[in-house]
């Protein structure tokens, strides 16, 4: 169960970076693929234009959150030793995620419905916050920054038509350039360990070492 969880959060990591790359060659001919393989905001504004609502906000809604139960589930089974790896991983980071740890207790409602980042999932899951109410509180948070991000892309529509058009105009030059800032920006984060998979490999490991130990609490399918 560990490894078929751990292995779809991967899986949408990879999807996220074949998004990146393509995007200029999906976005005015395939925006639902675009958004489906990344639905950071900026191809959102970029797309939401040209889907329908009732395709934009469902589809972008399961893309946004499908990983959040997930880590949720990190979270609930191995505890508040994935929320000191969190604080671990950088003294900025670090400061960010003690933060919201004394106050989530008493805001986390607050706090996951303003941002259900991998954080803030773990957070979640480690305080005992039910997954019912958790995916709640996200939908609810989520459905307000689609709806917004439709509010600013039907105001700068024209400047969306305007970018859309010039990627159409020079999409070869324009995929060619994301290929290699992706291609990049990868090889430089891995030498240094920082990419989105090292990160999830030394979540993986940390709970390895938990399990190994014998401190992770009683998963759901073997508690009764």
């Amino acid at each position: 169960m560990r490894n078929l969880v751990f292995g779809l959060i991967g899986t949408t990591i990879v999807l996220g970076w074949i998004g990146d790359a393509l995007w200029a060659s999906l976005v005015d001919r395939r925006p639902l693929a675009l958004i489906l393989l990344n639905a950071k905001p900026r191809y959102l504004v970029l797309t939401v234009n040209q889907l329908d609502p009732w395709v934009y906000y469902p589809v972008a809604t399961v893309r946004l959150l499908c990983t959040k139960p997930l880590v949720w589930l990190v979270g609930a089974w191995y505890g508040p030793r994935t929320v000191l790896w969190a604080e671990q991983r950088s003294e900025r980071g670090g400061r960010l995620v003690r933060f919201l740890e004394r106050h989530f207790g008493r805001f986390g409602w607050a706090i996951i419905a303003v941002t259900s980042n991998n954080v803030v999932c773990l957070l979640a899951g480690s305080a005992g916050f039910s997954l019912a109410w958790f995916l709640v509180l996200a939908v609810v948070g989520t459905l307000v920054r689609l709806w917004l991000i439709a509010v600013v892309g039907d105001v700068f529509s024209d400047a969306i038509d305007s970018v859309i058009g010039f990627v159409g105009d020079h999409r070869i030059a324009v995929v060619a350039l994301s290929v290699s800032v992706v291609v990049v920006g990868l090889l430089l984060e891995r030498r240094h360990g920082t990419s989105e998979l090292d990160e999830l490999l030394a979540l993986e490991h940390e709970v390895e070492a938990i399990e190994h130990e014998g401190l992770a609490p009683p998963r759901p399918a073997d508690e009764g």
